[in-house]
């Protein structure tokens, strides 16, 4: 196992690397080495630290917390098709920021603020639906309503939406890493971290879950409780990201079922092996969208789905054979 993690280290900071050099502006590796080493000036040091190194590290926080999460939620649903956004977060999150955008907010902390506050409330109220359900049902159907009715409600406002705010609406909604403040970022280069940390140290509740919800009672797990806390850790994570990068789909459903095929069910190697993984998906999607049609750019969401809804027909093809 080890070979695993030391292989995905290793092709992560390789992608970090490429991840810094790639862009509009050409930048070498004597200048990457210079601003490394506090030597570089003038737009090189601005491009990198200002541009590039956010961007980068808001790809690696996505893609880690999204992939995590969705190991966490197929765990606890027992469902290889749960993710993150079944519970309303994204979809919350979505209809949030729109709703801002439709009433003419621009300024990008007041959209993701709204963001945020979408994904929290959303969750919250499936949760409360979900609450006299003895089982995980109550909770996925909640989520599959609340998703229909906030996609529901964001068409609506597209409909009556200008045309700048249709093209934003429209950007937003298919997943960018170019939104978020630095500021920001250095906040959920700490908060992102330490609420992950605080997910892997329930791994031994996950494995027993892996038992049914009855044999995970009988060896000492508040299995009502673990839910709660758990569900309530993701929203608080992804919440923030998704409120300021938008959707990204595929990845928090994907990338943990690859995973266990590689390495097993084990969620103590499980949650950060998925979370190296989905960290690489973005960032690598993140460095086409950049190069495939410059200097324009695709939306990374667009990229991501692209390539993983093909090979997630794959995997569920071999599931069937």
């Amino acid at each position: 196992m080890t070979k695993w993690f030391v292989g995905l280290a290793v092709a992560l900071f390789g992608l970090v690397v490429a991840s810094l050099l790639t862009g509009p502006m050409s930048i070498g590796a004597s200048d990457l080495w210079r601003w490394l080493t506090g030597q570089a000036s003038g737009p090189v040091n601005q491009v990198l630290s200002d541009l590039r190194l956010p961007r980068t590290l808001m790809a690696i926080l996505t893609g880690s917390a999204l992939a995590a999460g969705g190991a966490v939620m197929q765990s606890l649903f027992r469902n290889p098709l749960a993710e993150p956004g079944l519970v309303g977060v994204s979809a919350g999150a979505a209809l949030g920021a729109v709703a801002l955008m439709a009433i003419g907010a621009t300024h990008f902390m007041v959209i993701g603020f709204g963001g945020f506050a979408g994904a929290i409330v959303a969750t919250f109220i499936a949760w409360q639906f979900a609450r006299g359900w003895p089982s995980s049902a109550g909770l996925l159907l909640a989520g599959i309503a609340l998703n229909a009715l906030a996609f529901s409600l964001i068409s609506l406002l597209i409909v009556f939406a200008s045309d700048n705010e249709l093209r934003s609406m429209a950007f937003w909604t298919l997943g960018s890493m170019t939104r978020t403040p630095t500021t920001v970022v250095w906040v959920l280069c700490l908060w992102v971290p330490l609420g992950l940390w605080w997910i892997y140290r329930r791994w031994p509740a996950l494995n027993a879950l892996l038992l049914g919800q009855q044999q995970a009672t009988h060896v000492g797990v508040n299995v009502a409780r673990l839910r709660l806390s758990l569900i309530s850790a993701m929203a608080l994570i992804i919440g923030p990201l998704v409120a300021f990068t938008g959707a990204i789909s595929f990845v928090g459903l994907l990338v943990p079922q690859l995973m266990r095929r590689l390495i097993g069910s084990d969620h103590r190697l499980l949650l950060p092996a998925s979370a190296l993984l989905g960290a690489m998906a973005v960032l690598t999607a993140d460095i086409v969208a950049r190069v495939l049609i410059a200097p324009a750019e695709l939306p990374v969401g667009v990229v991501v789905s692209l390539v993983a809804a093909p090979l997630f027909l794959w995997v569920l093809r071999q599931q069937l054979r």
